[in-house]
């Protein structure tokens, strides 16, 4: 996995913090446009951006298992349904190495492209790299050299997981 790939499966993640950047026909459609994922010929149906959203919410169901989360039991249905209609596909190359390339077609191999990157990721080691924030659960890189990263931002989100756990020792140190 490239850091073009890394960075395209992080931007995927990131469709949702404050706003959700995916959910309508419109924004999904501008979304993968923007990045090239898609032909401006492509249709977007309302299916598409229920089947994104579900995409990314148990890719990010993921990322929270890498950092020790219990993994949500709709994730496996909701890549069956992916493979269903866009399954990955293996192809030989000019040295006779093998690839996974998407398949499908419009928004559908757009996100069977998103899945290639994460098989390639774990196929490298590289996806356990992948976590979601203990404090805020907003997707990250670890790029630590032990995996060792638990908050996006330690200033922030890890002060005030360190002050709460801070504040129940003496709760219970003086209850």
């Amino acid at each position: 996995m490239d850091e073009n790939e890394r960075d395209l499966l992080l931007q995927f993640l990131w469709t949702r913090d404050h706003e959700d950047t995916i959910d309508t026909t419109e924004k999904l459609r501008a979304w993968l446009l923007g990045l090239g994922l898609i032909e401006p010929s492509e249709p977007v149906s309302d299916d598409d951006v229920r089947r994104t959203r579900h995409f990314r919410a148990a890719t990010r169901a993921l990322c929270a298992s890498n950092n020790g989360a219990p993994l949500d039991p709709r994730t496996q249905q909701t890549f069956n349904e992916l493979n269903a209609i866009a399954p990955l596909q293996v192809t030989v190359g000019p040295r006779g190495e093998l690839a996974v390339q998407p398949g499908g077609s419009g928004v559908s191999r757009a996100l069977s492209g998103l899945l290639a990157i994460g098989y390639k990721a774990t196929i490298t080691g590289e996806f356990s790299r992948f976590k979601a924030c203990k404090g805020c659960g907003w997707p990250y890189y670890d790029e630590t050299k032990n995996l060792s990263k638990m908050w996006c931002d330690v200033g922030a989100c890890g002060a005030k997981s360190k002050m709460r756990a801070y504040r129940a020792r003496k709760k219970a140190a003086h209850g």
